[in-house]
Formats: structure tokens, sequence, C-alpha cells
């Protein structure tokens, strides 16, 4: 059974996070939910004593399924479990009396076990897969809207959450500019503020200005970009002035419902958003672009953007290795083809004036 001062500390611990930290309402939950293993672990034994507890807690996470599944938790998820624990033990130690025994040394222990991990293929939508979207038929006002919000995903790298609270003023087709503002309400990540940019694909862009033009038609700049639908008519609300908590899972759950009528396989938003990066950073040619695309998915550097969308998948590396020294090879053969054909002129010019010369 769950001790119950070790429940309200972490109930206290969640709302210093919230008070203090600023962390978001989603991002108060997953620290929930993470911390819902520590409190399992120590079960009735209250945290001043569970140095002494066995199995230790990185070893316990190993196998501390929430699902009832079968097998080990994946080690991206092993590693926010514990450092959670990490930093909820600590702020208990500096914040709380009585918790002294919490030594550094015993939160040095707090490390993720060492886990084989499985190469997993990176997922992105593709140009192909995006274009497919784009032509496929639609015939309500919602799944208008979710065509062009799944091409828009792609086309700006936005994030869902961003995304759903767009008011019009913040989205201009002419420029193709997005005021990822928070002051015009917009909810982005750590509350960031950058006006970013759509890639300028045009068959793509006919349909997100298809949509565009219809949801202003309905809302007179009052709405969102992500309308509302009335769920009697299916019909634009134009009068809907605040976004609701859970558009993030309606458009999720529209795009699924659509794609799957047509026959295309699902991706999540943030797999649009990865397609937006991969796509950006395979077309840019120089530093100057890739620090372009850094800033228009709202990275602090171009390491971050790097580190996160940079990894090409096995068919890049495929292409990238087994063609090299070809390419060279390849562009010298075509240099030298180039030269002959300037040559080439200039030999017969020289002919002419010779035989004018005999």
């Amino acid at each position: 059974m769950i001790n119950r001062a070790n429940w309200k500390l972490i109930r206290e611990y969640l709302k210093y996070r919230n008070e203090v930290d600023h962390i978001s309402k989603s991002s108060q939950r997953l620290e929930e939910s993470r911390l819902h293993h520590l409190l399992e672990w120590a079960n009735e034994i209250t945290f001043d004593k569970v140095i002494k507890i066995r199995p230790t807690y990185p070893e316990y996470v190993l196998g501390a399924r929430a699902d009832g599944g079968e097998g080990l938790l994946s080690p991206v998820y092993v590693q926010k479990v514990i450092r959670s624990a990490y930093r909820f033990l600590k702020w208990l130690k500096v914040q709380k009396k009585g918790y002294a025994i919490l030594t550094q040394a015993f939160l040095d222990t707090l490390q993720p076990p060492r886990m084989t991990i499985e190469e997993k293929e990176h997922e992105a939508v593709t140009l192909e897969e995006i274009r497919a979207i784009a032509k496929a038929p639609v015939t309500t006002v919602g799944e208008r809207r979710i065509r062009a919000s799944a091409v828009f995903w792609f086309l700006s790298g936005v994030r869902i959450g961003a995304f759903v609270s767009l008011p019009l003023s913040a989205v201009d087709m002419d420029s193709l500019a997005v005021k990822q503002w928070p002051k015009l309400g917009v909810k982005t990540k750590f509350k960031k503020h950058a006006t970013t940019f759509l890639l300028n694909i045009p068959d793509l862009l006919e349909v997100v200005n298809s949509w565009d033009r219809e949801v202003r038609g309905a809302c007179h700049n009052n709405g969102y970009w992500f309308a509302q639908l009335s769920p009697d008519s299916g019909e634009i609300i134009p009068s809907v002035m605040r976004p609701g908590e859970y558009r993030a899972s309606i458009a999720c759950r529209d795009l699924k419902e659509w794609l799957n009528k047509i026959g295309l396989p699902y991706h999540s938003p943030h797999k649009f958003r990865h397609g937006h990066a991969v796509y950006a950073l395979k077309m840019a040619r120089d530093i100057q672009a890739l620090k372009a695309v850094s800033q228009n998915l709202m990275h602090s550097n171009i390491s971050i953007t790097d580190g996160v969308y940079g990894i090409l998948s096995n068919i890049d590396v495929r292409s990238q290795i087994t063609t090299l020294g070809q390419k060279k090879v390849s562009s010298e053969i075509e240099g030298i083809e180039e030269i002959k054909a300037m040559i080439k002129p200039l030999l017969k010019l020289l002919g002419t004036y010779q035989d004018r010369r005999r």
C-alpha cells in the first residue's frame, strides 16, 4: 500500500514545480506519472528510509510496467523515470527537514542501468507521403480541415500544441509567415516567441490556402485556424474565442479516422514536424540555410536540430555509403565534358583564323 505521507510530499513537489519552475500542465502530468513508480517502489516505507530498500530503484524500474505487459520498459522511458526520481529526492533533501540521509552519494546511484537498445528506424513523413495526403479526397468540412492541417504541419514544422492554438491573425499566407507568439495566445514550448515560415512547395500550399480562405470566410479573423466545428452540423463555429483543452487530441483522432478511411498510414503530428525538418535539412546547402532551418523549428541552436532531426534514415545512409568516391569521379567526368564543350568552339574559331592566314 502506498504511504500517504509520501503521496502528500509528491503532491507538494508537483505544486512547487508548477509555481517555481513554471512547467506546463502536460509536463506536470508526465512528472506525476513517472513519480508514481517511486511511490510503488517505496510502498509503505517513508522516503527518509528508502536507502535500505532492495532491489534498488534503478533495478526496480526495469520491470515496472504500469500496463501489466511483459518485458522491460524502453531505455528512454527508464531514463526519464529515474531522472524524475532524482529531481524529487534532491528537492526533498534540500527543501524538507529530516531527509539529510538522502546523501549525494545515494542520489548519484540513481543512474539508468545498462540496457540493450534495439535500433529503431526514425519515423518521418516524406514528401511523397504528404503529397498523397494533399491529393486525397475530402467530402466534409472536418475532412478538409484535417487534410489542410496535416499539410500545414509538414510545411511549417509547428508543434501540435502551438498549431491548435493559432488564431487566424497569426497566419499570413501572403508572406508564408506563422506568428508563434504567446501574446497572441499561441501555446509554444517553454513560451518561446518566434515568427516561423512555411516551406514554399506550391502544390502543397494550394491545399493550405484553400482551407485558409474557407476558415477566414466563416470566422472573419476572430477564430482559430484549426476552427472548432459544430457537433451537430459539422460546420465551422465562427464565435469560438478560446481553444479547448483537448483540441490536440481531437486533431490526432480526426487524422487517424480520415487516413484510415482513405487507406493511408497514420503518423502522429510530431512525425510531420520531423518530416519538415528532414526535408529542410536535406535541402540546406550551407551553414546559413542550416541556421534558418534550426530557427524555424524554434531550437536554441543548430546542434539541437542536428541531434534530433539530422539522423539519416537507413536508406539515406546506404545511398551515401555505397556512392562514396563515385560522385567525385562522376563530377570530374562532368567537369571534363564541360571543358571540352567550351574548348570545341574555340578550336573551331582557331581553325577558321588559321585558314584565313593561309
